[in-house]
């Protein structure tokens, strides 16, 4: 997990998170998490590949990534997708209606 979000930050620094994190799952399964693998990837979706390798080889987003996990632990979120609407917390992988009602409880309870 580490070195792969440490590479979609990267992308962001290029304003390609989004391309580059489809293309991370797209290819999930088949890609070597290295930083070869991870800037090979980089260079098929078009991205600077010389900035992003330097970016992840020198861990540029390690300490950001550290305090994000460190962060996410001290609110209890061990797994994803982890969501937080006010103080409910809703884990796992649940269709619209489940947070449509939670957002609706806790606009009712604010009013």
């Amino acid at each position: 997990m580490g070195l792969a979000a440490e590479a979609a930050w990267c992308a962001y620094d290029q304003d390609q998170y989004l391309t580059y994190e489809h293309a991370l799952y797209k290819n999930q399964g088949e890609l070597s998490y290295t930083v070869n693998g991870l800037t090979a990837l980089a260079t098929e979706q078009g991205l600077d590949t010389n900035a992003f390798s330097a970016c992840l080889s020198g861990r540029t987003h390690r300490a950001e990534l550290e305090q994000a996990v460190q962060a996410a632990s001290a609110k209890g979120v061990n797994s994803t997708p982890t969501f937080f609407i006010n103080n409910q917390r809703i884990e796992g992988n649940y269709p619209y209606d489940t947070f449509k009602q939670a957002i609706e409880k806790e606009l009712a309870a604010a009013q």
